[in-house]
Protein backbone atom coordinates (compact mmCIF):
# COMPACT_ATOMS: atom_id res chain seq x y z
CA UNK A 1 0.00 0.00 0.00
CA UNK A 2 1.48 3.24 -0.96
CA UNK A 3 0.43 6.11 1.55
CA UNK A 4 0.33 9.71 0.62
CA UNK A 5 -0.83 12.54 2.58
CA UNK A 6 -1.60 15.85 0.78
CA UNK A 7 -0.64 18.79 3.38
CA UNK A 8 0.02 22.38 3.76
CA UNK A 9 0.00 25.14 6.50
CA UNK A 10 -3.18 27.19 5.21
CA UNK A 11 -6.01 26.53 3.49
CA UNK A 12 -6.88 27.22 -0.13
CA UNK A 13 -3.81 25.59 -1.74
CA UNK A 14 -5.34 23.48 -4.09
CA UNK A 15 -4.90 20.20 -1.16
CA UNK A 16 -8.53 18.77 -2.28
CA UNK A 17 -8.14 19.18 -5.79
CA UNK A 18 -5.01 17.57 -6.13
CA UNK A 19 -6.20 14.88 -3.84
CA UNK A 20 -9.53 13.89 -5.98
CA UNK A 21 -7.03 14.57 -9.66
CA UNK A 22 -4.35 12.09 -8.17
CA UNK A 23 -6.90 9.80 -7.25
CA UNK A 24 -8.60 9.16 -10.41
CA UNK A 25 -4.98 9.53 -12.21
CA UNK A 26 -4.00 6.04 -10.09
CA UNK A 27 -7.00 4.43 -10.62
CA UNK A 28 -7.23 4.77 -14.45
CA UNK A 29 -3.99 2.69 -13.96
CA UNK A 30 -6.24 -0.11 -12.75
CA UNK A 31 -4.90 0.79 -9.45
CA UNK A 32 -7.41 0.11 -6.05
CA UNK A 33 -7.73 3.70 -4.65
CA UNK A 34 -8.88 5.06 -1.51
CA UNK A 35 -9.34 8.51 -0.79
CA UNK A 36 -9.70 9.79 3.13
CA UNK A 37 -11.45 12.82 3.41
CA UNK A 38 -9.88 14.10 6.55
CA UNK A 39 -10.75 18.28 6.15
CA UNK A 40 -13.98 18.63 8.71
CA UNK A 41 -15.39 20.92 6.02
CA UNK A 42 -15.35 17.32 3.73
CA UNK A 43 -14.73 18.43 0.40
CA UNK A 44 -13.82 15.41 -1.19
CA UNK A 45 -16.85 13.98 -0.07
CA UNK A 46 -19.14 16.51 -0.85
CA UNK A 47 -17.46 16.61 -4.69
CA UNK A 48 -18.10 12.74 -4.77
CA UNK A 49 -21.60 13.44 -4.16
CA UNK A 50 -21.88 16.12 -7.08
CA UNK A 51 -20.20 13.77 -9.19
CA UNK A 52 -22.74 11.14 -8.62
CA UNK A 53 -19.91 9.55 -6.55
CA UNK A 54 -15.72 8.41 -7.24
CA UNK A 55 -15.06 5.18 -9.74
CA UNK A 56 -12.97 4.55 -5.89
CA UNK A 57 -13.49 4.59 -2.60
CA UNK A 58 -13.97 7.56 -0.52
CA UNK A 59 -14.91 8.01 3.36
CA UNK A 60 -14.48 10.77 6.37
CA UNK A 61 -11.78 10.25 8.47
CA UNK A 62 -11.52 13.85 10.03
CA UNK A 63 -10.01 12.27 13.41
CA UNK A 64 -6.64 13.07 15.32
CA UNK A 65 -5.93 9.49 15.34
CA UNK A 66 -6.04 9.21 11.50
CA UNK A 67 -2.96 6.93 11.43
CA UNK A 68 -4.11 4.87 13.76
CA UNK A 69 -7.37 4.13 11.25
CA UNK A 70 -6.66 5.01 7.87
CA UNK A 71 -5.47 2.05 7.10
CA UNK A 72 -8.89 0.23 8.22
CA UNK A 73 -10.92 1.82 5.96
CA UNK A 74 -8.93 1.06 2.93
CA UNK A 75 -7.29 -2.57 3.80
CA UNK A 76 -7.41 -3.23 -0.25
CA UNK A 77 -6.21 -0.36 -1.51
CA UNK A 78 -3.10 -0.22 -3.65
CA UNK A 79 -2.63 3.42 -3.06
CA UNK A 80 -4.35 5.48 -0.35
CA UNK A 81 -4.78 9.33 -0.72
CA UNK A 82 -5.11 11.83 2.58
CA UNK A 83 -7.02 14.90 1.92
CA UNK A 84 -5.52 16.59 4.90
CA UNK A 85 -6.97 19.65 7.04
CA UNK A 86 -4.29 23.03 7.36
CA UNK A 87 -2.26 22.70 9.85
CA UNK A 88 -2.85 25.60 11.08
CA UNK A 89 -6.43 25.13 12.36
CA UNK A 90 -6.26 21.28 13.00
CA UNK A 91 -2.80 20.56 14.27
CA UNK A 92 -3.54 17.32 15.82
CA UNK A 93 -5.25 15.71 12.60
CA UNK A 94 -2.52 17.08 10.43
CA UNK A 95 0.19 15.79 12.15
CA UNK A 96 -1.25 12.16 12.66
CA UNK A 97 -1.96 12.30 9.17
CA UNK A 98 1.60 13.27 7.70
CA UNK A 99 2.79 10.64 10.73
CA UNK A 100 0.83 7.88 8.62
CA UNK A 101 1.95 8.80 5.28
CA UNK A 102 4.87 7.10 3.14
CA UNK A 103 4.89 10.28 0.59
CA UNK A 104 4.23 14.08 2.38
CA UNK A 105 2.99 15.95 -0.81
CA UNK A 106 3.18 19.64 -0.01
CA UNK A 107 1.71 21.97 -3.01
CA UNK A 108 2.96 25.04 -3.20
CA UNK A 109 2.32 28.25 -5.80
CA UNK A 110 5.53 30.02 -6.86
CA UNK A 111 4.73 32.90 -5.04
CA UNK A 112 5.91 34.86 -2.51
CA UNK A 113 3.12 34.17 0.66
CA UNK A 114 3.23 30.11 -0.16
CA UNK A 115 7.39 30.30 0.15
CA UNK A 116 7.49 31.92 3.40
CA UNK A 117 4.89 29.25 4.37
CA UNK A 118 7.48 26.53 4.30
CA UNK A 119 9.65 26.96 7.48
CA UNK A 120 6.94 26.25 9.51
CA UNK A 121 6.04 22.96 7.25
CA UNK A 122 10.16 22.36 7.75
CA UNK A 123 9.74 22.97 11.83
CA UNK A 124 6.45 21.06 11.77
CA UNK A 125 8.33 17.66 9.86
CA UNK A 126 11.63 18.53 12.10
CA UNK A 127 9.67 18.03 15.09
CA UNK A 128 7.80 14.75 14.00
CA UNK A 129 10.83 12.98 12.47
CA UNK A 130 11.17 10.50 15.52
CA UNK A 131 7.18 9.63 14.62
CA UNK A 132 7.48 9.69 10.67
CA UNK A 133 6.86 6.11 9.12
CA UNK A 134 10.63 4.61 8.08
CA UNK A 135 11.42 5.74 4.72
CA UNK A 136 8.70 8.17 4.19
CA UNK A 137 9.38 11.01 2.33
CA UNK A 138 8.46 14.87 2.01
CA UNK A 139 7.69 16.70 -1.44
CA UNK A 140 6.99 19.60 -2.49
CA UNK A 141 4.53 19.78 -5.86
CA UNK A 142 4.13 23.21 -7.43
CA UNK A 143 1.06 24.44 -8.06
CA UNK A 144 -1.19 26.60 -10.35
CA UNK A 145 2.28 27.82 -12.26
CA UNK A 146 1.58 30.45 -14.84
CA UNK A 147 2.91 29.11 -18.44
CA UNK A 148 6.13 30.30 -19.69
CA UNK A 149 6.31 32.66 -15.93
CA UNK A 150 9.87 32.74 -14.91
CA UNK A 151 8.16 32.34 -11.04
CA UNK A 152 8.07 28.37 -10.80
CA UNK A 153 11.94 27.91 -11.56
CA UNK A 154 12.60 30.99 -9.53
CA UNK A 155 10.52 29.25 -6.57
CA UNK A 156 12.48 26.35 -7.66
CA UNK A 157 15.60 27.59 -6.95
CA UNK A 158 14.72 29.12 -3.36
CA UNK A 159 12.88 25.37 -2.10
CA UNK A 160 15.74 23.30 -3.36
CA UNK A 161 18.64 25.87 -1.97
CA UNK A 162 16.42 25.80 1.46
CA UNK A 163 16.66 21.54 1.07
CA UNK A 164 13.36 20.78 -0.42
CA UNK A 165 13.07 17.90 -2.68
CA UNK A 166 10.95 19.54 -5.48
CA UNK A 167 8.90 17.17 -7.65
CA UNK A 168 9.67 17.38 -11.82
CA UNK A 169 6.12 17.26 -11.88
CA UNK A 170 4.08 20.82 -11.91
CA UNK A 171 0.65 21.27 -12.16
CA UNK A 172 -0.39 24.37 -14.43
CA UNK A 173 -3.11 27.01 -13.75
CA UNK A 174 -5.65 26.02 -15.68
CA UNK A 175 -9.36 26.48 -15.48
CA UNK A 176 -9.78 22.43 -16.28
CA UNK A 177 -8.36 22.15 -12.59
CA UNK A 178 -9.64 25.22 -11.04
CA UNK A 179 -13.64 24.80 -12.45
CA UNK A 180 -13.58 21.29 -11.86
CA UNK A 181 -14.96 21.08 -8.44
CA UNK A 182 -18.29 18.42 -8.69
CA UNK A 183 -17.00 16.69 -11.76
CA UNK A 184 -15.06 13.69 -13.05
CA UNK A 185 -11.62 14.54 -14.10
CA UNK A 186 -10.16 14.41 -17.65
CA UNK A 187 -7.52 12.35 -18.55
CA UNK A 188 -3.49 12.58 -19.83
CA UNK A 189 -2.85 16.21 -17.60
CA UNK A 190 -0.20 16.40 -15.52
CA UNK A 191 -1.70 15.04 -13.01
CA UNK A 192 -1.23 11.68 -14.54
CA UNK A 193 2.40 12.93 -15.06
CA UNK A 194 2.67 13.33 -11.12
CA UNK A 195 0.81 10.05 -10.38
CA UNK A 196 3.79 8.34 -12.17
CA UNK A 197 6.83 10.28 -10.83
CA UNK A 198 5.41 9.22 -7.63
CA UNK A 199 4.98 5.57 -8.69
CA UNK A 200 8.82 5.63 -9.67
CA UNK A 201 9.80 7.80 -6.55
CA UNK A 202 8.68 4.42 -4.92
CA UNK A 203 9.76 2.16 -6.92
CA UNK A 204 6.63 0.99 -7.85
CA UNK A 205 6.76 1.88 -11.66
Amino acid sequence: MLRIAIVQLKPGTGKTTSAVWLAYAFHRRGLAVALADADKGMSALEWSDQAGGFPFAVAGLAVKDFHNRADDISARADVVIGDVPQIEDHAGIARSAMRWADIRLIPVAPTGIELDRMAPISDELEDMGPVLRDGSSSHVLLNRVVSGAASAKSARRVLTAQGHDVLSTTIPRLEVFAQSFGAATAKNTAYDTLATELLERRGMA
